[in-house]
C-alpha cells in the first residue's frame, strides 16, 4: 500500500516530551483536561490532530501512555488510550469553570433514547428523600408539557410503559455495558418495532 505524500498536510507543531506531559497532567487539580493529540501518523510524520476533553483514569509512566475517558457535554463518551509521545499539547480544566450541560431532552436524543434514568420516587417537605435508577426506552418527548413516555426495562420482567414528568428526573445517562452490564439488549428490537 502506498500514499501519496504530495497532498499531505503536515502538522508543523512540536510534540511535548513525555516527561512534560505526566507534570502537567499531575499540576492539574482536577482529573480533567483539555489535550491535542496525533490522531494520524504515517511514515513517523503526524498528518493529523485532535483536540478533545479527557477524564484521566491511570499514567502508565513506564510504558508512556495514558487512559481516559473522552468527555462531551460534560457526558463521558469513550475510553481512550494515548501513547505520550503523541500529545502536543494539554489544558487544565478548573472545577471551578461553569460546564456545559445538556437538557435532558437533549440527553435522550444523543443517546438515541436508550438512557438510564435516575429518579425521585419519593417526596417529602419538598426533597427528594428517596431516587431509583433504572434502564428506559424513550419513545416519544414532550417538551411542551415536560413528559417523557417510554419504557422502563428490567432484566427477567416485562418492559413497563410509563410516562415521566420532567421534574422528577434527577439524572439521565446514555446506557452502556459498563454502566449497566446486566442489560437486556435482546428486548430491544422488539420495543423498538412498536413505536
Amino acid at each position: 500500500m502506498s500514499f501519496n505524500t504530495e497532498n499531505r498536510v503536515r502538522v508543523n507543531s512540536k510534540f511535548i516530551d513525555s516527561s512534560d506531559v505526566y507534570n502537567a497532567i499531575k499540576k492539574c487539580n482536577s482529573k480533567k483536561i483539555n489535550i491535542t493529540y496525533c490522531s494520524l501518523e504515517i511514515d513517523n510524520e503526524c498528518i493529523n490532530t485532535r483536540s478533545v476533553t479527557i477524564q484521566i483514569k491511570k499514567m502508565h509512566q513506564n510504558c508512556n501512555f495514558i487512559e481516559g475517558t473522552i468527555i462531551r457535554n460534560n457526558k463521558p463518551v469513550e475510553d481512550i488510550i494515548l501513547k505520550s509521545s503523541s500529545i502536543y499539547s494539554i489544558e487544565c480544566i478548573s472545577d471551578l469553570e461553569p460546564e456545559d450541560t445538556m437538557s435532558i431532552y437533549d440527553t435522550i436524543n444523543y443517546c438515541d433514547g436508550l438512557v438510564r434514568m435516575t429518579v425521585c420516587n419519593k417526596i417529602e417537605k419538598g426533597k427528594c428523600i428517596q431516587k431509583i435508577s433504572f434502564p428506559f426506552l424513550a419513545t416519544s418527548v414532550d417538551r411542551r408539557n415536560k413528559l417523557i413516555k417510554g419504557y422502563r426495562i428490567r432484566a427477567n420482567q416485562p418492559p413497563e410503559y410509563i410516562v415521566l414528568d420532567e421534574r422528577v428526573i434527577l439524572d439521565v445517562d446514555c446506557i452502556t455495558s459498563k454502566n449497566t452490564p446486566n442489560f437486556p439488549w435482546w428486548i430491544l428490537p422488539a420495543l423498538m418495532k412498536q413505536y
